[in-house]
């Protein structure tokens, strides 16, 4: 006898001999038979009622597995008795009605049980259809081939076929058996549904895509790192301004000063040290070359390219600006003192500017700045310099020095060539993936084109284009450091001092420019890294041991989000009082902005402010405030805040971290990365001459492309006819399995045991069960009586003449019922408890257990 698990795709084979019974029928399945989705999609309401009372039926398991020698007339009252009670309208109903098979039980008894959709929903229908465009319930039930059989049968005069006559019917050779036949050899066929091949198409891709978007952005992230090392060039960059602003803050003209940090307090101190450390800091240093030319060394090898301008905002805005060397009190100076000292020039240049300026001296004045440019031969970088000093009508002050930096050539080396080239190849090919997604969905309209911006391509086109324009940007930055002015400062023979004011205006306008391009190459590349970190997040959506980060982030946010709203109102009352207390004291806490800043690093564990306040022996703060308020107000919001608020923060997030890292261990689809990679590369070398997935997916979006809702082996070669048999082979194996797999993780997600089921209470299953169990065994049980009363007289006959002894006996016993429980059981060996009762024994219990003994649950039939 052959058995076909249809929802499986499982063929059971079984030695072909007489039948023990019907119940143990189930035996030889993993799992008790469920109508496919391709048959209860679309399907009446009251249809679905009628099916899923008797998808469970014994006659229809019979016929899906073509034992039409072993229906009896049991099988099929209890196939119309459950029919006929889902289609009673008054349920006060008379429940002992005749057995009898209507048209539209046979109609769903021919195609629905036995795995079939109906006629008039074999076609896929599109998302787009509304649920009013199904066809109306007489139509769906239209079964021209069905009716044709039911007109046969000998009907009574309301049209129906009694159960006794239809078991004639299905009991010899008759065309109603033919035609059922031949509906269970379509339903043997492996099959699933075109939803669910869509859903394992797209499902397949988007992993497969995910993993190797993993890959692709470890290898990009490493070139990008590449790219940024010798592309910014950041850390020589850096050494070369940090020289000069420690340089300039901490030189003096004496070795008591004046120093920038310690002797500017005013508009007046600023131009004191400008006049006595600063203008000696760039005009003090001289050094005659080889070539007779005098050059100004600022901090070492940096060299003054001509002159310092100063720059001066006065109390309306106004600005006013002088170079110094070139001023006429400068020139002068020159001709008619020391031609070689420039550094007094610049003094007599600044003592000039100030008397012929009054605002220069006014103490409300808005802004001071000192400005030049510094050429670095051997480090091959062009530095611009500014000393600003800003002055507030609330008296305070901001003293800074900017120092930007770039090299003083656009000549592109060899390794900056290579990991430029590598990158570009990196982003070509992303595109080029992007761009024939972007196509094949364009193809299909709107909606799919609609479809395809989804999060992860937007990343991905992102990052392309901020790849593309950071490069366009970086392009532009080298063509402004190639210009002739800049140029010029490496040529042989240079004289700095040489060069006009217009020189050095546009000199200086030019490295602005250069100045505010290396910002924006950086904010983009800032971005563009933002974007390649966002991809990982995309790759590791390949496997779940990946995103269990991510999932349990998203689990928790729910409830993160509520705590937040009670931790942010306490964090902000707390940093309200520090600033009402403390604000007059402590900079920290002088705005409301400020004290929530000072507040988030103090819960960081940065509290230096608070070491320095503790430390005051008079007990008060300088406007008077008492201690004891710092004390208790630091106290309490470290209690309150970090160790109690902010630890259940973590404790939320820890919890579900653990909850999915819990669910993960049982997850049928978690493997790790490295067999998943395995995986995937044996699946490459499999699928190799296959027709590519993503190609399978783009037709399928047209309902033109297999229009049946139930797909086989069959109509995919008939769908796609390049396909070969092995494709399609290899797709409804990876169909099944994989459907297997997602049902076995989606009981694990909510939080069901593969084996266990919550949604039907056993006990009720079973009563319903037992009058259809006792009437499928009872051909078992008379037969194993007879056979168990003929062992037993004969065993009795031996006994009783002294040839077998008690011991002996028992084990005969249990041999034998062991051989007849692993007969009836397909020759598999099942548990099983006996009880004899005498040699003549009239109650016999037998137990079997039926199910694979891996399952938690097993079904049971007592005998």
């Amino acid at each position: 006898m052959e058995v076909t698990d249809v929802e499986g795709g499982v063929d059971c084979q079984r030695e072909k001999g007489p039948v023990l019974g019907d119940g143990l029928l189930r035996t030889c399945l993993h799992k008790p038979f469920e109508l496919p989705d391709f048959v209860t999609a679309d399907l009446h309401p009251s249809l679905l009622k009628r099916l899923k009372a008797a998808e469970g039926s014994i006659l229809a398991a019979k016929v899906r597995r073509r034992t039409f020698g072993n229906i009896n007339k049991a099988d099929v009252d209890e196939l119309c008795q459950l029919l006929q009670t889902k289609a009673k309208q008054d349920p006060l109903e008379d429940k002992e009605s005749p057995k009898v098979l209507d048209l539209e039980g046979f109609i769903l008894f021919s195609g629905p049980l036995l795995g079939l959709p109906l006629p008039a929903l074999s076609r896929a229908r599109d998302e787009r259809d509304s649920e009013d465009e199904l066809p109306p319930l007489p139509e769906m039930l239209r079964f021209p081939e069905a009716e044709a059989i039911f007109q046969k049968l000998p009907l009574d005069k309301d049209g129906f076929v009694s159960a006794e006559a239809f078991a004639e019917e299905l009991a010899g050779k008759s065309q109603v058996m033919e035609f059922l036949e031949s509906q269970a050899a379509k339903c043997s066929i492996p099959m699933k549904s075109r939803e669910k091949l869509e859903r394992l198409i797209n499902w397949r891709i988007e992993r497969d895509d995910a993993l190797g978007t993993l890959f692709f952005t470890f290898v990009l992230l490493i070139i990008f790192y590449l790219v940024v090392q010798v592309n910014l060039d950041i850390k020589s960059n850096q050494e070369a301004e940090t020289a000069v602003r420690s340089y300039i803050s901490t030189f003096g003209s004496q070795l008591s000063g004046p120093f920038m940090d310690q002797h500017i307090s005013d508009v007046s101190s600023f131009w004191s040290w400008a006049e006595e450390s600063a203008l000696a800091a760039f005009f003090g240093v001289a050094a005659i070359g080889a070539d007779g030319i005098t050059r100004f060394h600022v901090a070492g090898s940096n060299v003054l390219l001509g002159d310092v301008m100063v720059t001066h905002t006065n109390k309306d805005g106004d600005v006013s600006s002088e170079w110094l060397l070139h001023s006429t009190a400068a020139q002068s100076y020159l001709s008619t003192s020391n031609s070689s000292d420039y550094l007094g020039a610049a003094r007599a240049a600044i003592q000039s500017f100030r008397r012929s300026n009054s605002d220069l001296n006014d103490p409300h004045s808005r802004a001071i700045t000192l400005s030049c440019s510094i050429h670095n031969a051997p480090a091959s970088k062009l530095l611009l310099v500014r000393v600003s000093s800003l002055f507030f009508i609330t008296g305070d002050m901001d003293l800074q020095i900017f120092s930007t930096a770039c090299a003083d050539t656009a000549e592109i080396l060899v390794e900056q060539m290579v990991v430029n080239i590598l990158f570009v190849c990196c982003i070509i090919w992303l595109a080029y993936a992007e761009l024939k997604d972007a196509v094949a969905a364009m193809a299909h309209g709107c909606k799919a084109f609609t479809e395809y911006w989804g999060v992860w391509n937007s990343v991905d086109w992102s990052c392309i284009a901020l790849s593309i324009v950071t490069m366009i940007v970086w392009g532009v930055r080298l063509g402004y450091i190639n210009s002739d002015q800049l140029q010029a400062v490496q040529k042989d023979g240079f004289d700095a001092m040489a060069l006009t004011k217009q020189e050095l205006q546009t000199m200086q306008d030019e490295l602005q420019v250069i100045r505010a391009w290396s910002i924006a190459v950086r904010a983009l590349t800032t971005c563009l890294a933002v974007t390649i970190i966002l991809q990982f997040f995309k790759g590791f959506r390949a496997n779940p041991r990946l995103q269990i980060v991510a999932d349990a982030i998203l689990k928790s946010l729910n409830n993160v989000a509520h705590f937040f709203l009670i931790f942010w109102t306490l964090f902000a009352c707390f940093a309200i009082i520090a600033h009402m207390l403390f604000g007059s004291d402590i900079i920290l806490f002088s705005s409301l902005l400020s004290s929530l800043e000072a507040s988030m690093s103090t819960l960081m564990g940065e509290f230096e402010w608070y070491v320095q306040m503790a430390g005051k022996k008079s007990g008060y703060l300088n406007s008077g405030m008492p201690m004891v308020f710092v004390h208790l107000w630091f106290v309490i919001y470290i209690c309150f805040a970090l160790l109690v608020l902010f630890n259940m923060l973590l404790a939320m997030v820890l919890d579900s971290y653990g909850a999915a890292a819990q669910v993960l261990g049982k997850r049928a689809d978690a493997p790790t990365i490295v067999t998943q990679t395995w995986r995937y590369i044996r699946r490459m070398q499999e699928t190799r001459g296959f027709i590519p997935l993503r190609t399978l997916a783009r037709d399928l979006l047209s309902l033109e492309c297999h229009p049946g809702k139930v797909v086989t082996v069959t109509s995919l070669q008939a769908a796609f006819p390049q396909m070969k048999h092995e494709q399609a082979g290899y797709l409804m194996r990876t169909l099944f399995q994989e459907d297997k797999r997602q049902k076995a993780t989606q009981q694990v997600l909510e939080g069901q045991d593969s084996g266990a089921s919550q949604d039907f209470d056993p006990k009720e299953v079973a009563n319903a069960c037992l009058p259809a169990f006792h009437a499928a065994t009872q051909p078992l049980l008379t037969e194993l009586i007879s056979t168990l009363t003929t062992f037993e007289s004969k065993v009795a006959t031996l006994q009783s003449n002294g040839l077998l002894d008690a011991a002996t006996v028992d084990s005969l016993r249990t041999s034998f019922a062991k051989e007849m429980v692993t007969e009836m059981n397909g020759g598999k060996e099942r548990p099983i408890e006996r009880r004899f009762q005498g040699p003549r024994a009239h109650k016999i219990q037998v137990q079997l257990c039926c199910g694979s003994p891996e399952e938690d649950g097993f079904g049971v039939e007592r005998i």
